[in-house]
């Protein structure tokens, strides 16, 4: 199943995700730090949900990525 898919593409979409969680770790970080955390209520909500999206497509393929 991991051929059809493509193995480097299986990669770049769980690496994508783990960025993303990232990214906006970062922005709500940024925010908190200027007094604006008000401003970013939903992202850690956001944030969870990039993780849970790596997790997931690593543990559809066996770990194997």
């Amino acid at each position: 199943m991991v051929d059809a898919l493509n193995a480097q593409r299986i990669r770049d979409l769980i690496r994508y995700a783990v960025e993303m969680a990232e990214y906006m770790q970062a922005e709500i970080d940024h925010a908190n730090a200027e007094g604006r955390g008000f401003s970013v209520l939903d992202l850690p909500a956001v944030v969870e949900g990039w993780k849970f999206t790596a997790l997931a497509r690593r543990e559809s393929y066996d770990g194997g990525f």
